[in-house]
């Protein structure tokens, strides 16, 4: 993915199936991501090890943590702290880049 220019409008597709997701750094602990997310997928709780960064590009998401609610929108970001559980619930398609450090 190094010496490309990408483009989440036309690189990253929506699927009835899942989700679909493209690694742009994966090194150990760090990664770099972006993610498809079809509407109404719920992703269940989760607690990830590393800092989490999710940024929406388009779409919306709510995401659910330390008794909290977050409408996250395009152009919004959100970070999680390492340790703590949280679950997605994706409003309507989103594409997020989640950075994790």
């Amino acid at each position: 993915m190094y010496k490309k220019i990408i483009c989440p409008s036309t690189d990253l597709h929506y699927r009835l199936d899942g989700f679909e997701n493209i690694y742009l750094i994966n090194e150990g602990d760090r990664s770099l991501s972006l993610y498809a997310l079809p509407k109404n997928q719920e992703i269940p709780t989760q607690i990830s090890p590393q800092n989490i960064c999710f940024y929406i590009i388009e779409g919306n998401l709510e995401i659910s943590m330390d008794e909290k609610v977050f409408d996250i929108k395009a152009g919004e970001m959100l970070l999680v702290p390492k340790t703590s559980a949280y679950t997605i619930k994706v409003i309507e398609n989103t594409k997020t880049l989640i950075i994790r450090m």
